[in-house]
């Protein structure tokens, strides 16, 4: 309760600062620009009668600014604010080198990513009661804009590379009214920030599918010809369940690399009494050191079990731990 009273606070003080200024005020330095009409007065030094002038070093004259220096930005064109980046929030995208705009890249086999994308792209600008019309140009949407802000109309554009399996998401300003010209560094940030907006919500939503997904069981099968066990499952969703799974099962996690896809346990084992609470089959295994690797194979995982010498463990074994394994992937409420 007080953490959001805080943050209530904190907005409710955003916004008076907000409304006590207008963007272009925001954007600039405070205490006036009287110093642009100013110039340098420079006064001969007064040598008293009698006296010899001193020696003048040249060394440390301040040069005059060149030609193209005199160009750039100053008083009130300067804007002040910290810059906006895009930033590349979804696992797999990555920051356009032209324009405002994200690549994604193909991460489930189950939809195309364009379809995918316009799904999430509609639900945004639904939630933020967005108007938009779509064409073979792209999504057009009605007019967006705080108050005291210019308001602004954007297309939102995809670009489908198939030999990359990825598509090109852009956002662009294409008209405007209530206010001057946008400056090209007001362009770029109002951008930014509905791109960046975008991302957020579709992180949102896949964060909240992949935890729904990993409610449900998963299908684990012994391949005994390659001596290992198979998920019906992608390499996070087998990744997350499994490190979850072994220290109920008796396993203590020593290390854990998921980059390299292994987890280091010692097997302690549990008395018939736990696996009957459990309701699983008694892992009979020695009690020892082993090494589960796992490879991602796209909407399968294999699960290898070698020893502390990396060595893959005898059929029996592996026998044993697949069994006991399969039937804890699909006991969804050991998870929770």
């Amino acid at each position: 309760m007080v953490k959001n009273k805080r943050i209530l606070v904190g907005l409710l003080a955003l916004t008076a600062l907000a409304g006590c200024s207008s963007p272009e005020k925001r954007s600039q330095a405070n205490r006036g620009f009287d110093y642009q009409q100013e110039s340098l007065r420079i006064r001969p030094l007064l040598i008293p009668a009698g006296l010899d002038a001193p020696a003048f070093n040249n060394e440390f004259v301040v040069p005059a600014l060149s030609a193209q220096a005199a160009l750039g930005a100053k008083g009130t064109e300067l804007d002040i604010r910290p810059p906006i980046q895009i930033l590349p929030l979804i696992r797999g995208s990555q920051v356009a080198d032209q324009g405002s705009a994200l690549w994604f890249y193909q991460q489930r086999l189950d939809q195309p990513l364009e379809q995918e994308l316009a799904q999430a792209l509609e639900s945004f600008l639904k939630k933020q009661k967005i108007d938009f019309n779509s064409n073979d140009q792209g999504w057009l949407t009605d007019w967006v804009g705080a108050k005291g802000e210019p308001e602004l109309r954007y297309v939102w554009q995809f670009a489908p590379d198939p030999v990359r399996r990825a598509v090109a998401l852009s956002v662009t300003i294409v008209e405007q009214r209530g206010a001057s010209t946008l400056r090209p560094q007001d362009r770029q940030r109002a951008e930014a920030v509905m791109l960046n907006a975008f991302s957020l919500d579709y992180q949102s939503a896949l964060t909240a599918r992949e935890n729904e997904l990993d409610k449900g069981p998963i299908g684990i099968e012994l391949d005994s010809a390659q001596g290992r066990v198979l998920a019906a499952e992608g390499y996070d969703r087998t990744w997350r369940r499994l490190v979850t799974l072994l220290p109920k099962m008796g396993f203590a996690i020593t290390n854990r690399q998921q980059a390299l896809g292994y987890v280091d346990v010692e097997f302690d084992g549990l008395s018939d009494g736990k696996w009957q609470k459990l309701g699983l089959p008694a892992l009979d295994i020695p009690e020892d050191e082993y090494r589960i690797q796992l490879g991602d194979l796209g909407n399968q995982t294999s699960i290898m079990i070698n020893d502390k010498e990396r060595v893959p463990v005898s059929a029996e074994v592996l026998d044993h731990f697949g069994r006991t394994l399969a039937k804890a992937f699909e006991r969804t409420e050991l998870i929770r």
